[in-house]
Order: C-alpha cells, then structure tokens, then sequence
C-alpha cells in the first residue's frame, strides 16, 4: 500500500508505540532479573566490642541477626560528613518500623569523637537511641576491624587528606549473618533508595531461606 500524508502520520505513531512498548517491556525484563539476583557477598564481620555515644559497650552480639547499614565519618569533617549523615537518615527514615534493620556509623577520630562528641552529632541527625548506634573506641582496634571486614580504607594523620584523616565515603550493608552484601556511594543523591530497595532483597531472601527450612523439617 502506498503511504500517503493521510495514512503515514497513524503509522508512524504506531510505530513508536510499539517500540516503546518493546522497550518499555525490554527495562522491566531487565529491572526483574537485577531484583531477583541476589546480592554479592563479600568480607564477614568478626568478633567486636565498640564504645556508643551512650557509653555502653556494644558487641556483634548486639546486631545478632540484624540487617546492618554501616558508614565511617569523623566529627569535625565538612561537607563530605554531613552529606553521610543525610543518607543515613534518609535509609532510617525509609526503614522506619523495620525492627530487623540497624545503623552504625563509626567514626575515624576516636580521640576527638567522644561519647558526648558523638551525642551531639547523633542528636543533629535525629538519630533513633535503638536503632542507629554511634560507636568509637581504640584507633588500634577500629582501623583494621573496618579494614579488615569491611574491606575500605582508614587512615590518621594524612596531611594530604582534609582533617588528616583517610576514610571511605561508602556506605556498607551487612545481612543478618554478619556477611557484607554490598557498598553504595554515600555522596550519591539516590543512594538511600538503593540500599533500601536491597534490604527488602536481603528480607526476601530470608523469607524464602525460612521457608525452605520449614519444608525440609
């Protein structure tokens, strides 16, 4: 059939329909596998005991079977910090009623940040007293425990670093058996709404494993 100006204009917005559509079916497709894969699993977390702003001790025995969202700061840092903070609160305000899910957020400045130091940033940052600990302690004890198990960079009395200070702008996520399952830009303006999306993956998962577990019993 010959196309003419009358009947080239309906077919052409055929058309692109139906590449949207295919498109559009193409990025669900796609958002489908990337949800239904689980996520990566990298350094596990050891045996710890930390100092919180409330000054009693903390222990892995208090994230025992807890999602855990963890980020590294130190009190007098700038921009960078503060941002961090924003994120945090941002994922405790996503994850409001969610008893499973925690924050911790360490700092890198064990000298300066103490518990009163950290109370005052907690209370900046509206931060829950149950539900997002600020821990401190011994430098010899923080710095490799983050090295170590969360696999990111701390460092002190780098004059190439603003404050002197090395540490990473990533924020961790941990499953409820102490393993870390992913890191997301803690400068990142969507980052709270990606962590949040992977702990209901990581609540899914668990969901299914008890599942699994009820039906081999």
């Amino acid at each position: 059939m010959k196309l003419t100006a009358n009947n080239s204009v309906p077919a052409l917005l055929l058309f692109v329909l139906a590449t949207g559509t295919l498109l559009a079916a193409g990025m669900w497709i796609t958002a489908e596998r990337q949800r239904q894969q689980p996520l990566p699993r990298f350094a596990r977390l050891g045996k710890f005991r930390f100092i919180e702003r409330s000054e009693r001790p903390v222990t892995q025995g208090d994230i025992a079977g807890k999602i855990v969202v963890a980020d590294f700061f130190f009190a007098s840092c700038s921009a960078e910090c503060q941002v961090l903070g924003r994120r945090m609160r941002e994922v405790q305000e996503l994850t409001s009623g969610m008893d499973d899910v925690m924050l911790l957020s360490f700092t890198v400045d064990p000298r300066s940040d103490t518990p009163q130091v950290l109370t005052r940033r907690a209370n900046e940052l509206s931060a829950s007293s149950n539900r997002w600990l600020f821990l401190t302690g011994e430098k010899t004890n923080l710095y490799p425990f983050i090295q170590q198990h969360f696999l990111l960079a701390v460092g002190a009395d780098d004059t190439s670093a603003f404050g002197g200070f090395i540490h990473s702008s990533r924020i961790a996520l941990v499953d409820r058996h102490g393993v870390v399952r992913g890191y997301y830009d803690g400068l990142a303006a969507l980052t709270s709404h990606r962590i949040f999306r992977d702990i209901q993956k990581l609540r899914e998962e668990q969901q299914r494993d008890s599942t699994t577990q009820t039906t081999e019993n």
